[in-house]
């Protein structure tokens, strides 16, 4: 692959993926529970969030490739737990597909109101997966275009809303006490999910281990600013106890705020939002379906390109199936969003231990980083990520236990497919462990044509 993309490219790529849908419906429902103190919620989230964009910029160095996630915790651990990471993101991909999903059902209500919201959702799914499926993927300019237009009205709508908003609605501050505002804190790091997706196309950016770190500490800020603004308006605008009633609290306060002719562009901006973070995901993750078929982990039909576009077809068809069934669990949103972010703070520890591996795997790429961490600080940030990590599963678990049930399948379930298709493959002659590491090595060796040194070996 070919380095293209440039800082603003990065910037643009981070902001339109981790700026979507979720910010305009998260915000209400969790402050029906936890009151004007969301805004708090959403600072405890920014937290964890900067500790792996801080892990996330020094990978950016370690491993500059293509799928670099899946190639750094597995040289740094093992291909099980290499596997592990990369189920855990798929399924978080998958249950974010419907977390959006839903959400793009909620503002569509009310654009045209008396539509069954799971058929919306679950066409929604199936549209954006025909799209990825057949190759008629959307041009960048148009996602770019739908990028600018709901960020655009998120700051349109924060500037006016706060001029306005009544600042008695804030007091109490945290009316059900700050037990709530914790938990809240789980599902609001939800709305940052997405920041070390772009470590994952360090193969097409250039310069990476400059240009990805500059670009995590821009959009980190951009995106903070943005979740700030927007719940402050919200509580600001509408007594907290009354959001649990309110699907779309974005429209409703737009609807308060902006004159009649100019209150439908918040839900239209919902849409576009929605569908840029959804064609996003099931592009960007139907290609960890097909990394981990090219190391026989899953079937090797799933890594089968299509002839016409060049496409992962199988991939990109069963990434869209899962995500349809977890529209179909019917769950809440804040479940959604609970359960999406218990399985990405698995990968987070995943990655977290694999930095504290790498003095001793790869010591010679120490030295030779533009964004370097002295040995204390890359030990802070790596135990701070996985305490900071444990810490929101365990929040999250406690607060929401059906996610604990679901959580415990999901490894179990994970574990057993894995060892089932090692021995499978096992009795066909294969050693499953030897193609992953394999294909570890071939990548690297393929960076280091390409004169960037990634191993020490």
């Amino acid at each position: 692959m070919q380095r293209t993309i440039g800082l603003w490219g990065v910037v643009a790529t981070l902001v339109g993926f981790v700026v979507g849908a979720g910010i305009f419906i998260l915000p209400g429902e969790l402050a029906a529970t936890a009151g004007p103190g969301v805004i708090i919620s959403y600072a405890l989230a920014s937290i964890l969030v900067a500790f792996s964009c801080i892990i996330g910029a020094f990978v950016s160095g370690i491993v500059p490739v293509s799928g670099a996630s899946f190639v750094y915790s597995t040289k740094m651990t093992s291909p099980f737990l290499g596997f592990l990471m990369i189920w855990a993101i798929i399924a978080g991909a998958s249950m974010g597909v419907a977390f959006v999903a839903h959400g793009f059902a909620e503002y569509l209500e009310v654009l045209l109101p008396g539509r069954n919201k799971t058929l919306v959702a679950v066409m929604i799914v199936l549209f954006f997966g025909g799209i990825n499926l057949f190759g008629a993927v959307a041009s960048v300019k148009a996602q770019t275009l739908m990028v600018i237009t709901f960020v655009t009205s998120v700051l349109v709508f924060s500037v006016v809303g706060i001029a306005q908003i009544d600042t008695d609605l804030l007091v109490p501050f945290t009316p059900n006490g700050f037990g709530p505002v914790l938990m809240a804190a789980v599902p609001a790091f939800f709305s940052y999910a997405g920041f070390l997706m772009i470590i994952d196309i360090g193969g097409e950016i250039k310069n990476p281990s400059r240009t990805i770190p500059l670009g995590l500490l821009i959009s980190f800020l951009l995106v903070w600013l943005c979740y700030s603004a927007v719940s402050l308006t919200i509580v600001g605008s509408i007594p907290w106890q009354l959001l649990a009633n309110i699907d779309a609290p974005v429209a409703t306060v737009a609807g308060k705020i902006f004159p009649d002719w100019a209150k439908d562009i918040i839900p239209c901006a919902v849409l576009a939002a929605a569908a840029t973070t959804i064609n996003g995901l099931l592009l960007a993750y139907s290609r960890d379906v097909y990394v981990l078929s090219r190391v026989r982990i899953f079937p090797e039909i799933l890594s089968t390109l299509s002839k016409k576009h060049g496409e992962p077809s199988y991939a990109v068809a069963l990434l869209t199936v899962t995500s349809v069934i977890s529209v179909l669990m019917g769950a809440q949103i804040s479940e959604y969003a609970t359960l999406v972010v218990v399985v990405l703070m698995l990968s987070q520890i995943l990655l977290g231990i694999a930095t504290l591996r790498l003095p001793k795997i790869m010591p010679r790429r120490l030295s030779n980083l533009e964004f370097r961490l002295s040995s204390f600080w890359r030990v802070f940030f790596a135990v701070g990520l996985i305490v900071f990590s444990s810490l929101f599963i365990v929040i999250g678990l406690q607060s929401n236990p059906k996610s604990s049930v679901l959580f415990g399948l999901f490894l179990l379930f994970g574990t057993t497919y894995y060892l089932l298709r090692k021995n499978y493959l096992k009795g066909r002659g294969i050693d499953m462990e030897n193609s992953v590491m394999g294909y570890i090595e071939e990548t690297i060796a393929q960076s280091q044509e390409q004169n960037m040194p990634l191993s020490d070996r």
